[in-house]
């Protein structure tokens, strides 16, 4: 259930993001279009297939989530440092 939640929040704070006056890269939406595809997918089967989840699994949604959050659902800034 930790990494079903994780990867809804995830996707959820990508989708919401929003640009306010930055440039927009076609490869970095890319990106962020498959990272959500990724998401979600292993959301999808998480919901569909109830199998248990190892802590490293969840862990890594976590994790994922919450870089994320930490750049405010900007793969850019996820992806390059300033």
């Amino acid at each position: 259930m930790i990494a079903f939640v994780a990867y809804i929040a995830a996707i959820t704070r990508v989708l919401t993001y929003h640009r306010q006056g930055s440039r927009h890269r076609h490869h970095v939406s890319w990106i962020a279009w498959v990272l959500v595809v990724v998401m979600g997918g292993s959301a999808i089967e998480l919901a569909l297939h109830a199998k248990s989840v190892g802590i490293f699994e969840a862990g890594s949604a976590v994790l994922l989530a919450l870089f994320l959050f930490g750049v405010r659902g900007n793969v850019a800034r996820l992806l390059w440092s300033e």
